[in-house]
């Protein structure tokens, strides 16, 4: 803001006004790369906790009309990408939800959908009596819609039986197998019968 004024102030093309420039410029780079640094960072950090990564597909340019500025600033976008990029050189999965699933508002213990303004924060579920805050809930209900679709497009199933719990970073994961069919295995099940 301070370098914006005083550039404001010199006359365009003098070497005052280069000068002033130069140093904008300077700290619009240190602030873009100081965001890249931390997008990566935090997709790393994601990426190395979980095997499976679920995303919810958000409407950004329809959030810009009602925030503007707040959330052209963000990089929503750009850490979801790192992430997917990460995971699946990682091996694991990336899977993304629909922005049109309902996960806002939904109950994490029963599963009741509840109509909220952008002013409701916390809510009680009107049919268990949970009490809980809305961006938990949402996160939750990300969790179980992904976790239901890579089930039912085979991609993961539940393992039946796990020798031991797995833990990652003190947290409880669930443990879920990798379906892998060899390429061609449909010929050969054809050939067997």
């Amino acid at each position: 803001m301070r370098l914006q004024r005083q550039l404001s102030r010199k006359k365009k093309g003098s070497a005052r006004w280069k000068k002033a420039k130069s140093r904008l410029n300077n700290l619009h780079g240190s602030i873009a790369r100081k965001r890249m640094d931390f997008a990566h960072k935090t997709a790393h950090r994601i990426a190395n906790e979980s095997d499976i990564v679920v995303f919810e597909d958000l409407n950004v340019a329809g959030m810009q009309r009602f925030n503007g500025k707040m959330v052209a600033d963000n990089i929503m976008g750009l850490i979801s990408g790192l992430t997917r990029y990460k995971v699946e050189l990682r091996g694991g999965i990336h899977h993304e939800i629909g922005r049109f699933e309902r996960t806002t508002g939904v109950c994490s213990s029963c599963g009741q959908h509840h109509k909220l303004t952008l002013k409701d924060r916390y809510f009680t579920c009107t049919r268990c009596g949970l009490a809980s805050d809305r961006d938990y809930s949402s996160a939750i209900a990300v969790e179980r819609k992904g976790e239901l679709d890579l089930m039912a497009n085979g991609t993961v199933v539940r393992a039946s039986k796990s020798p031991n719990t797995q833990q990652k970073l003190g947290v409880k994961t669930k443990v879920f197998a990798l379906v892998k069919l060899p390429l061609g295995s449909e010929e050969i099940d054809k050939a067997a019968d």
